[in-house]
């Protein structure tokens, strides 16, 4: 049916092929998130948990398995749920994921009912302050929220990485704005660390780069998949060329109460 949808449709769909192929849809690893999780003083010990904007791969159910907790995957692009659903049960899981497709601008939960909303580099897709405010709507008085966000790590970025991301994410900021969204959605900002190079390189950019090659072999006379390979091929540039001025901020609140 590829050839019946229009070219904006079918770039969607073939960066979603490359990104249900792919472990995890942003840059993180395992390290940073027990890091995150080990700043959560008091955390229950089995939370009520939401993945928001769960994405690929089987972030989810490791979520869960970390927590000792439940978790609650949301994500917009059914394939990215079905996904962690089958993570969770190949873990002996299923009892503790909850998949649910949906978007979240809409979450279809009740205010204050999660111990524990999480959500890595997904915020983005309605904006970072809005999704701050969807998060501390729907955690608990005392809970926290976990959020990664891509920054600037430097006071005056080169124009050529500066324009790049003014093309593609405009609200990009300093880890400093970003902080000030944290604290102006009502939360308590406990800490907040830069994601390692290693969460970029292993754990996302060396896994695409496999796919792009066979994606590109297979879409050959594909013109529309070829440019989202050459795409994605040029993000992976970018990143190699300008990583000492670029990351992703992993920011750790807590609701007052």
């Amino acid at each position: 049916m590829a050839e019946t949808l229009g070219p904006e449709s079918l770039r969607t769909a073939r960066l979603c092929q490359v990104f249900e192929s792919m472990p995890r849809g942003g840059p993180g690893d395992p390290a940073s998130t027990r890091r995150a999780l080990d700043m959560m003083a008091g955390l229950p010990a089995h939370p009520r948990a939401l993945d928001l904007g769960c994405g690929p791969g089987a972030g989810s159910s490791n979520l869960a398995h970390l927590t000792g907790g439940r978790v609650t995957a949301l994500d917009l692009h059914a394939p990215f749920v079905v996904q962690q659903a089958a993570a969770a049960r190949a873990a002996g899981l299923s009892d503790r994921l909850d998949p649910v497709c949906g978007d979240m601008r809409a979450a279809p939960f009740p205010a204050g009912v999660f111990d524990l909303v999480w959500s890595e580099g997904a915020l983005y897709s309605i904006g970072f302050p809005e999704g701050l405010a969807l998060c501390a709507r729907l955690v608990v008085p005392g809970g926290y929220v976990a959020a990664s966000e891509v920054v600037w790590t430097v006071d005056t970025p080169p124009d050529e990485i500066r324009r790049w991301w003014e093309k593609e994410y405009p609200a990009i900021g300093s880890i400093a704005e970003k902080a000030a969204a944290v604290t102006g959605a009502g939360l308590e900002l406990v800490g907040h660390f830069t994601l390692p190079r290693e969460a970029w390189t292993r754990y996302l950019y060396e896994p695409m780069k496999a796919r792009l090659a066979e994606f590109g072999r297979a879409w050959s006379g594909d013109a529309v998949g070829l440019d989202v390979v050459a795409e994605l091929g040029a993000e992976i540039d970018m990143y190699d060329r300008w990583c000492h001025v670029q990351g992703y901020e992993f920011f750790v609140a807590q609701r007052p109460g």
